[in-house]
């Protein structure tokens, strides 16, 4: 098979460190190029110190047709509001495209305008691009262009929920915790990122008014659920890499614990990066971390008041599923290759 030749738009980030240091393994892809406005002319491995003097790739700082150029695939780690300035630039070049950012996930372009304070400047495009989340949209994402690439916790609490979703067991109130790692502040620290400031501590940020909410919403209720809301607290946790969510969602007092381990098992036969745990054990990020792989435990309480109550909890490494190994996942679904590629790997214990 010809390799398929890849280039990336924004690569100073941790997820596109991750992005490379995956690539450049995958047995069926060239990297062409890396574009960024930041440490123009400097070798990747003078800012990603990882790949020391292995790699030959230089940041430069190219226009979209220039990245685009002889390319098959762009990948696209941009922040929020930087995107949609870049897409219709892209979509020009006859490139598939893989967004890393929230600026093609959200349908409702109000939504995304209220929760991501901006206006979008492309919301035509939004519906050209297939929500990238494997173990929902499998087969329309092997015949997608354009992918928007799902958040990190958007997919930490679908993945938990989806088989609930699925068999129509899935509605109303969910309310999430979910721990994160430092990671996904990215590069450049502030108060709320910075080491010191987390090292020994736990802290709730953006209560009920996170910008993954709606993404959030709008999956599950893809998924089949029906009259869905989400109570979303993240929380800073002092570690690097992970998120867990935990979620609780009130279930019909019938539901039998055989009769959700059923609709898990079923649901998640034939997805390679899944991985049930529960319901005798549950996820942990030291299990998870450093890979593409998913942990998903759950745990139902008896009848108390006529309902049942139902924990999910998901582990995920932010920057892997979370970002970059879940769109080389879906970039393999693109070209029709093995889902695993590059990313059937295992992390590091402990």
């Amino acid at each position: 098979m010809q390799k398929i030749k890849a280039a990336i738009m924004g690569g100073t980030g941790y997820a596109a460190a991750e992005l490379v240091r995956r690539l450049v393994k995958h047995p069926n892809v060239e990297i062409l190029r890396i574009s960024s406005i930041d440490h123009v002319g400097k070798n990747i491995g003078e800012v990603h110190k990882t790949f020391g003097n292995k790699l030959p790739y230089v940041f430069e700082d190219l226009t979209s047709e220039e990245v685009a150029k002889n390319a098959d695939i762009v990948f696209l780690c941009l922040p929020h509001k930087v995107s949609y300035h870049k897409v219709p630039e892209l979509l020009k070049c006859g490139v598939k495209i893989v967004d890393f950012s929230g600026d093609y996930r959200t349908q409702d372009v109000s939504e995304y305008n209220k929760y991501y304070a901006t206006e979008h400047t492309n919301p035509e495009n939004i519906k050209n691009f297939v929500y990238g989340l494997p173990e929902l949209n499998r087969e329309q994402i092997k015949t997608a262009n354009f992918i928007a690439n799902p958040g990190c916790f958007p997919t930490a609490l679908a993945l938990s929920l989806l088989p609930l979703a699925n068999a129509g067991l899935l509605k109303g109130k969910i309310r999430v915790v979910a721990p994160t790692g430092s990671s996904g502040g990215g590069v450049y620290p502030s108060a709320g990122t910075h080491h010191p400031l987390r090292s020994r501590n736990l802290k709730s940020y953006k209560p009920l008014f996170h910008q993954h909410q709606p993404e959030m919403e709008q999956t599950l209720t893809d998924a089949g659920g029906t009259k869905i809301s989400v109570d979303f607290i993240p929380m800073s946790a002092p570690i690097t890499r992970g998120i867990l969510t935990n979620a609780i969602v009130d279930v019909d007092p019938s539901v039998t614990p055989e009769q959700i381990e059923a609709a898990y098992r079923s649901y998640y036969e034939g997805s390679p990066c899944v991985r049930i745990v529960g319901p005798k054990a549950f996820p942990e990020i030291v299990n998870i971390a450093g890979t593409n792989t998913v942990e998903i435990g759950w745990s139902l309480r008896e009848e108390v008041n006529g309902t049942k109550s139902f924990a999910a909890i998901c582990a995920i490494d932010n920057l892997v599923r979370g970002a970059s190994g879940q769109a080389i996942q879906n970039m393999n679904l693109m070209f029709g290759i093995d889902e695993q590629a590059g990313l059937d790997d295992f992390g590091i214990w402990p």
